[in-house]
This record gives structure tokens, C-alpha cells and sequence, in this order.
């Protein structure tokens, strides 16, 4: 993955219907821009969030309205001093059948901090270049993906088993489980989980911390 290898470079040198509403305020339009947007998922809906560098905190919610708020604003800390256009970050949606696919268009440079109230849905692919991933889940079929940063997840409900793997850094699963396991070997480490559901769960990041809680 193209990413990943860009990541290790630096670390080391809902049937998705309708869009019930969209709108975006440029607080500065060169400094922070405010994202918003809602849609309608179902329990067939398979959610894709793919984002480079900052945050990512969930909630988990009932209904079928998912609620977004996305805060895109300049990088500091990129190389060679190069600052996003703040104001050219657009927040758009792919839908494809049952699958929904969300990004922040024009975020090179740029950071984006994502807030999204979440239902129940069939499944969650999430993708971070670097930052962090937190809040509460409802445990479905999910793939999480960071390259850097720090995950720490509370997952709700049945699920079949979970897996997390870590390249440099630790990772802990806790909570409810037939059986856990927490691995630590030099600098990986890994954990597994198994129980009676279906959902099946993946979690994955280069370099840093995996914290997941089952409740």
C-alpha cells in the first residue's frame, strides 16, 4: 500500500440513500473551515472513510441518520513549511449501491478532524495516514488502517473475533471475550479475541498504540 510505505518513510527519517443536507462555513478561509453533512444508512450500508492526517472520533448512535462534522485546517507541522489551501477542502460522498464512500477533497497539507454519530450499519472501513481514532462502535464487519498515531476504540455488541496488529508500538484488547490474547514480541504486537457473534474485526496501525475495549 502506497500509503503505508509513505508512513513508515516519515515515522522513520448505509444503504447510503439520500444526502438529507450539506453545507460548509469558512470560519477563516485560509485558516479553518466547518464541514457538515448528514445521511441516510441502514443495516445494509457499507461505510468508507478514507482521510490523511488528524483525527477521527466516533459515537455510536440508533436511527438511520448519520451526522458528520468534519474541521479542516492548515498543517502546521508539514515538511518544508508547505500550508494547505484551506478554503479548496470540500467534504464529498460516493455512493455506489449500499456502500458509501466520504472524504475531504484537496487536503494535501491539511488537517481534518472528523466527528460522525454513527448507527448501526453492515460495515466500517476506515483509512488514516496519520493521527488518531477514538470514541464508541457499534461492532460490525470493520477494517480500521492507521498508518501513525494512536487507536483507542470501545466496541458494543456480539462479534466473532478481533485482531489487531501493531509494526512498532503495543496493542490491548479487554472486556468481554471468550478468550484474549495480548502479544508483545521486541518492538510488534498483536492481540486476539474470539467470541459467539458474527462480526469479524480487523485493526491495524504501523506505529503507534491499539487500545480496544469491548463492552
Amino acid at each position: 500500500m502506497n500509503r503505508q510505505r509513505t508512513v513508515w518513510g516519515i515515522a522513520f527519517g448505509m444503504i447510503a440513500g439520500v444526502t438529507m443536507a450539506t453545507w460548509s462555513v469558512s470560519v477563516e478561509a485560509t485558516e479553518e473551515k466547518q464541514l457538515q453533512a448528514e445521511y441516510t444508512v441502514s443495516a445494509k450500508t457499507k461505510f468508507n472513510l478514507d482521510s490523511k492526517v488528524g483525527t477521527i472520533t466516533f459515537e455510536r448512535t440508533d436511527g438511520d441518520v448519520m451526522l458528520v462534522s468534519a474541521r479542516a485546517y492548515q498543517d502546521d507541522s508539514s515538511f518544508f513549511n508547505k500550508k494547505g489551501r484551506v478554503s479548496d477542502a470540500e467534504l464529498t460522498a460516493r455512493q455506489d449501491g449500499n456502500k458509501l464512500t466520504l472524504k475531504v477533497n484537496n487536503d494535501d497539507d491539511v488537517k481534518v478532524d472528523w466527528y460522525i454519530k454513527l448507527p448501526q450499519v453492515n460495515n466500517v472501513d476506515v483509512d488514516l495516514g496519520v493521527g488518531t481514532i477514538d470514541g464508541e462502535l457499534w461492532s460490525t464487519d470493520m477494517s480500521i488502517d492507521l498508518g501513525v498515531g494512536s487507536i483507542e476504540l470501545d466496541l458494543y455488541g456480539d462479534y466473532r473475533s478481533i485482531k489487531t496488529d501493531v509494526g512498532v508500538g503495543d496493542s490491548t484488547l479487554k472486556g468481554a471475550a471468550q478468550h484474549i490474547e495480548n502479544n508483545r514480541f521486541l518492538m510488534t504486537a498483536s492481540s486476539r479475541a474470539s467470541s459467539t457473534g458474527n462480526a469479524k474485526i480487523s485493526i491495524d496501525t504501523g506505529v503507534g498504540d491499539i487500545s480496544i475495549t469491548m463492552q
